[in-house]
């Protein structure tokens, strides 16, 4: 964790420094008295949160902010002396995450930075989990992932329905190549081969899959979370 500390108030900046030291070991702080110089920290060093004080000697820290905004997503606490109600809606409204008023509490502080990091990682992981979600409707015999439909012929779907329905229970490629493609004898490389053009649109990693696995020995199957239309489920097994 990577932490810039904008002040210029050397107690300040101490305090702020022990606290975090103290409190939370693992981070990596730098500092700096100065707006243009913790705008240029910034673009240099990348840090996930940065501690901004309004009160500079060289530019106002709402200028120190909205140039912060035009090029990072980086977490900002503002820590300031100006307490005012207009200040505290200004800094929210221009982009900082939490405004904090001094005096402060060394552990407050730590607590609303974590809790910063802790609804910043949720958020991420459920905008992965929606880019991500697999939605299946069995009476149009579609998929997509997201927003993005799946490209598949009958076989192809055909041998998709039958591991999602199997949901966690291994198919031998045999029973998969006799369910699906009959006519290919014993070969069952066809069924590598459709299950690999399945997962070049289904995974977001093709070549270490998450959600159509290999069973260890001679089979596939299927253990991602998805989404059924249920209405069309219904109507097809009626």
């Amino acid at each position: 964790m990577k932490i810039l500390i904008i002040e210029d108030e050397p107690n300040t900046t101490r305090l702020v420094a022990l606290a975090l030291t103290t409190k939370w070991v693992e981070v990596n702080l730098i500092s700096t008295g100065y707006g243009e110089e913790g705008i240029e920290l910034v673009k240099k060093e990348l840090p996930d949160i940065i501690i901004l004080d309004l009160r500079l000697p060289d530019i106002d820290g709402f200028e120190v902010l909205r140039q912060i905004r035009s090029f990072s997503d980086a977490l900002v606490v503002i820590l300031t002396a100006r307490g005012e109600e207009d200040n505290r809606i200004r800094g929210l409204q221009e982009g900082a995450d939490e405004y904090i008023v001094k005096p402060f509490s060394a552990g407050e502080l730590v607590a609303r930075m974590k809790a910063l990091i802790r609804r910043r990682e949720i958020t991420k992981a459920m905008a992965g989990v929606a880019n991500r979600q697999l939605s299946i409707d069995f009476a149009n015999e579609t998929a997509t992932v997201g927003n993005k439909l799946l490209r598949m012929g009958p076989s192809h779907y055909e041998l998709f329905y039958l591991l999602v329905t199997n949901e966690g229970k291994a198919l031998s490629k045999q029973f998969l190549l006799k369910k699906v493609f009959p006519e290919h004898g014993d070969d069952t490389r066809i069924v590598d081969v459709y299950i690999d053009k399945i997962r070049q649109q289904l995974e977001e990693y093709p070549n270490n899959p998450k959600i159509i696995i290999d069973d260890g020995t001679t089979g596939y199957k299927f253990v991602g979370s998805y989404s059924v239309v249920r209405e069309a489920l219904k109507e097809t097994e009626s």
